[in-house]
């Protein structure tokens, strides 16, 4: 006799509908650009301790940098490294200042007043309001909610890159402008 048991007909898969596939990728889609965002904050972090260490390491190279720069007894290059000194803060102040746009958190509701996806929304109700309202939606009330979040998500995600990517630019550019300072320092010794 074998010893293995015998199966059955295979069941048929059961093909979700296309409204439960447009939901679960939906969800999909909102828990990976709320990833992100999640992304996106790190790097802000990341942005403001390196603009830190960098603003730290240039304040203490640069004593009497404005007063250098506007004296105009001092040699070119003592004004020049002067110069680009204070472009160096200026860059990273302008990094730091769209690291710190990035990470802090917007707590604005789609025009709508918000969806009940919106934390913000949320919080402001009664646990009991919150779950007789979510318990109420429809499901194409409840598609077009998930679908709104997902938009509005989206466009704050767009807002964190592109604040991320001045940001980024403008700590390259201080570390090309505080390479200058010490080409400059290295040529006039």
């Amino acid at each position: 006799m074998n010893d293995i048991p015998e199966l059955g007909a295979p069941e048929k898969l059961v093909k979700p509908s296309l409204r439960e596939e447009i939901n679960d990728l939906a969800v999909n889609l909102f828990n990976l650009i709320e990833n992100q965002i999640t992304r996106a904050d790190t790097k802000a972090g990341l942005i403001i301790a390196a603009d830190t260490v960098l603003a730290t390491g240039a304040s203490l190279w640069s004593k009497s940098t404005i007063v250098n720069l506007l004296n105009d007894a001092m040699p070119f290059n003592v004004r020049a490294s002067a110069f680009f000194t204070l472009m160096t803060f200026g860059a990273l102040l302008c990094s730091t200042l769209f690291a710190l746009m990035v990470a802090r958190p917007v707590m604005k509701a789609h025009e709508t007043g918000g969806t009940l996806f919106f934390f913000g929304r949320i919080s402001q109700m009664t646990y009991d309001d919150f779950a007789a309202k979510f318990a109420s939606q429809s499901p194409d009330e409840f598609r077009q909610s998930l679908l709104t979040e997902v938009y509005t998500t989206a466009r704050l995600a767009r807002k964190k890159f592109l604040r991320i990517r001045y940001s980024l630019d403008f700590l390259i550019a201080a570390v090309f402008l505080w390479g200058m300072v010490q080409i400059v320092a290295a040529v006039s010794n």
